[in-house]
């Protein structure tokens, strides 16, 4: 490595650690705002801790409507004009107090308000809400802003009082508004995470009758078990996902969270929203005279919105009408201690959007929609529908992810530990790739076994590249070697590697499982917490990156030495850094294909023992090849 190589890599080193420690610097300054906001606000962390649910304190609350933002690719419809759908508008507080009705079965429990004739919370019986097991189940609590509750019809809001009753394995609930206008609500239940909702508007007057445009909307989804983690924001898992199928009848499923828009065309990201600004290796930061809460509609030209869904990094809403709706509606509360420090998301919801029409006398016009409340868990969306996979978030490689995720689950039917599962699968994806990885190994041995004759042609040929270019090809083509053979495995690995950290990160089959000394591998290990800083001591990243730089110096290379071992120390560093606060499933797999490979690398050495060397020092391998090593300096 010359001397320009060692600037440039002392140079890239400082960077490193300086963005290592602004970001520590910009955590640490975070983690004190949330110390000062917990200290002020006691019943915040006591709430969490005790009814362990997703909702947000009070304080957190919008003291008043925020003023939408129009995003829509069409003119808004009158609903979008609406205010935030927290609170609920148009329907002021009775005395009657309120009444819910919770109807069971195997996973989840459900209970019904009657305030608003909506979902008040579910409670997830399969899926504990902490790392301890008596810690209870995962309560998703959507007080305040109940899912399915309605907006924008006066007197059928969710303030309105509904009659409440169990009828025949069904919730039914209605209300009547002033004028005529009624509904009759019908909620079925399956076994599952499942419901089937009915709304009936009906005309009661002798005299035809307007129905105002009106919004439905999803529940505010928070991050769930905040209390054992620390209260930290809404992640890049987290999001909103809008189903929208255009005038020309294609369809697409749009994203909206943390980095992302609603629209392709339209770059707002959630911090955009609240007029911030930062983003990238930062953390964003918005003005203090931010909003609370900030929306962006989105009405598709000529087309119709065929689901929404707000997701928290395992479990999810997706609320799926029998017609298209007509627009959509993006909620975003912020945490009050956000406004002016970096960006923090309390909860996320949103809302379809349906445009006025009128009633005949005695006229019904019916919605039907179907509702999901439960994890993000592929073999539960398959139910909903293939369109439905698309919350779980694999991106561009979402077909090899899901192939992938059904593998992993598969193993895990033979092997019930899923820390296990994942040593057997990286075990299978190494046996595939072995016939490549066998060869990559041959085509970089025989590279070094070339160095002397490389060398002699770059000598001579040092003042026509051209030429040098040309014998360098021809010494390729007569020893039958391919330079980026060696090359091909790593590139291979690569799709697989970006699969498997994207499923990984997500997967709720891993919330909370357990492996030899990993508690939950959905998270980093975190040992020794109070001892270590950095949120604790992780092995396995440690391991990743002492596995990846034994690997490099195993690995023959036909570069220069001083150079390979730079980068036997550079990359192992560098990915320590960026997966040190990851997953831990996913360093466990990268750690274990690793020392896979570094097993391969020992055995295609013992294959290729040495013979007694020949006068001349060379000797002749098992495959065959003779090798003449290089002259040794002097």
């Amino acid at each position: 490595m010359n001397k320009t190589d060692k600037i440039i890599v002392a140079l890239l080193v400082v960077l490193l650690g300086g963005w290592f420690f602004l970001s520590q610097r910009q955590q640490k300054e975070y983690r004190a705002a949330m110390d000062a906001y917990k200290k002020a606000h006691p019943e915040y962390l006591e709430q969490l801790r005790g009814g362990g649910t997703n909702a947000v304190p009070a304080e957190a609350a919008p003291a008043g409507p925020a003023g939408p933002t129009t995003l829509s690719a069409a003119p808004a419809d009158p609903a979008a004009a609406e205010p935030a759908p927290t609170p609920p508008e148009g329907d002021p507080a009775t005395d009657e107090p309120e009444r819910t009705l919770v109807v069971s079965n195997a996973v989840v429990d459900l209970a019904f308000t009657s305030k608003g004739g909506a979902l008040a919370s579910a409670t997830l019986r399969e899926y504990r809400r902490e790392l301890a097991e008596d810690s209870g189940p995962v309560v998703l609590d959507f007080a305040g802003e109940p899912t399915l509750a309605l907006s924008g019809i006066p007197g059928l809001g969710a303030r309105a009082d509904f009659s409440l009753e169990e009828a025949g394995g069904a919730v039914r609930m209605a209300a009547a508004a002033p004028g005529g206008l009624s509904l009759e609500r019908t909620v079925a239940f399956t076994n599952g995470y499942h419901l089937v909702v009915t709304d009936v508007f009906r005309n009661g007057s002798s005299a035809p009758l307007p129905l105002p445009a009106f919004r439905i909307g999803l529940g505010p989804v928070a991050p769930v078990g905040s209390a054992a983690r620390g209260i930290g924001a809404i992640g890049p898992t987290e999001g909103i996902d809008v189903r929208a199928r255009d005038a020309r009848g294609r369809v697409r499923t749009l994203e909206q969270n943390a980095a992302l828009s609603l629209q392709k065309n339209v770059t707002r990201s959630f911090a955009q929203m609240f007029g911030g600004a930062g983003g990238g290796c930062s953390a964003p930061t918005i003005p203090p005279s931010a909003p609370l809460v900030a929306t962006d509609d989105f009405a598709p030209a000529g087309g119709g919105i065929e689901w929404i869904a707000v997701r928290d990094r395992f479990f999810v809403e997706i609320l799926t009408p029998a017609a298209p709706a007509q627009s959509v509606r993006s909620a975003v509360r912020r945490n009050e201690t956000a406004a002016g420090a970096p960006l923090s998301v309390a909860a996320l919801s949103a809302s379809l959007g349906y445009p006025a029409e009128e009633l005949a006398p005695g006229a019904e016009a019916v919605r039907s929609y179907s509702l999901y409340v439960g994890p993000r868990k592929m073999d539960e969306l398959r139910r909903e529908g293939p369109a439905h996979l698309d919350v779980m978030r694999f991106g561009t490689w979402s077909w090899f992810c899901r192939g992938l995720l059904d593998l992993l689950n598969l193993i895990h039917r033979v092997v019930p530990n899923y820390g296990w599962s994942i040593v057997v699968l990286t075990f299978l994806v190494r046996l595939v790739l072995l016939p490549l990885s066998r060869k990559s190994q041959k085509s970089m041995r025989k590279m070094s076994e070339l160095q002397p004759k490389m060398k002699e042609i770059n000598e001579k040929y040092k003042d026509d590249p051209q030429k040098r270019q040309a014998e360098t090809m021809r010494l390729y083509a007569e020893n039958h070697l391919n330079p980026l053979a060696g090359c091909l495995p790593m590139l291979i690995q690569l799709p697989i590697f970006i699969a498997l950290f994207t499923v990984l990160r997500s997967s709720v089959e891993l919330r909370f499982a357990p492996w030899l000394w990993v508690a939950d591998l959905s998270a980093p290990e975190r040992l020794f917490k109070d001892w270590f800083p950095f949120g604790g001591l992780n092995l396995l990243p440690i391991a990743m990156a002492a596995t990846m730089a034994l690997q490099s110096l195993l690995t023959p290379s036909a570069g220069d030495p001083k150079q390979q071992r730079m980068m036997a120390v550079m990359m192992p560093l560098m990915m320590l850094y960026f997966f040190y606060g990851y997953a831990s499933a996913l360093s466990l797999y990268w750690a274990v294909s690793q020392a896979l490979a570094i097993a391969g690398l020992w055995w295609a050495r013992r294959e290729g023992a040495k013979a007694a060397p020949g006068a001349d020092g060379s000797f002749t391998q098992k495959d065959g090849s003779v090798v003449i090593p290089p002259p040794r300096r002097r």
